[in-house]
């Protein structure tokens, strides 16, 4: 079970980054206006989200072979 500790690990990201996104949320509703700067690092949140969400989805498809060598 070598991967817990890497699961754990990006659990704990994900919590760190979803409570930032509650901060941003929060700033745009009581503290500042977004602007156009901050639209546009959404946007690129948004897509690197979008491309974490396939990574994660091509986990499942991965198939155990020890007999095939390591791409490194």
């Amino acid at each position: 079970m070598q991967t817990l500790f890497i699961f754990t690990d990006i659990l704990k990201s994900l919590a760190r980054i979803e409570s930032q996104i509650e901060n941003l949320g929060q700033s745009y509703a009581q503290v500042e206006e977004r602007n156009a700067i901050d639209e546009a690092l959404i946007a690129q949140f948004q897509a690197k989200a979008t491309e974490l969400t396939a990574a994660a989805a091509a986990l499942l498809a991965v198939t155990y072979d020890p007999d095939e060598p390591d791409p490194v």
